[in-house]
């Protein structure tokens, strides 16, 4: 973590999609990405579907806490899932809510604001599909 700045505290988990959410995906203002791994529970769980806002880098909805979708900064046909901690002219600082679990900022550093795809609206939660018992 970059020096003097504090953790932040993962906010309660996203709000499960609703008809909103599913309307804007199907047009094509939102996006979907699914969760692999467990480098963001409890918010996300592997093979939970996040459901974004595609954003520009500079947008004014981005804020720190918020859990965002990037282009992996090692490998940018992956996309990633993390939770913005800072951010600066000179990047984007990243952690999973699972930190022995997630491969973030505090592996590859920074992440250049051109990765920035998108903030996280709602989740589409895996465990509502499976059978109980």
């Amino acid at each position: 973590m970059t020096p003097g700045l504090q953790p932040v505290k993962p906010r309660s988990a996203l709000p499960a999609a609703n008809w909103r959410s599913l309307l804007l995906l199907l047009s094509g203002l939102r996006r979907r990405c699914r969760v692999d791994g467990d480098s963001m529970r409890p918010t996300l769980a592997a093979d939970d579907v996040v459901i974004y806002q595609p954003i520009h880098a500079n947008n004014k909805l981005l804020n720190t806490g918020c859990v965002v979708v990037i282009r992996h900064p090692l490998q940018p046909a992956t996309l990633i899932i993390k939770r913005l901690v800072a951010f600066s002219s000179k990047g984007l600082e990243l952690r999973g809510d699972n930190e022995p679990a997630s491969t973030d900022s505090r592996h590859y550093g920074l992440v250049n604001r051109d990765q920035l795809l998108g903030i996280a609206e709602c989740v589409i939660s895996s465990t509502h599909s499976k059978p109980q018992g």
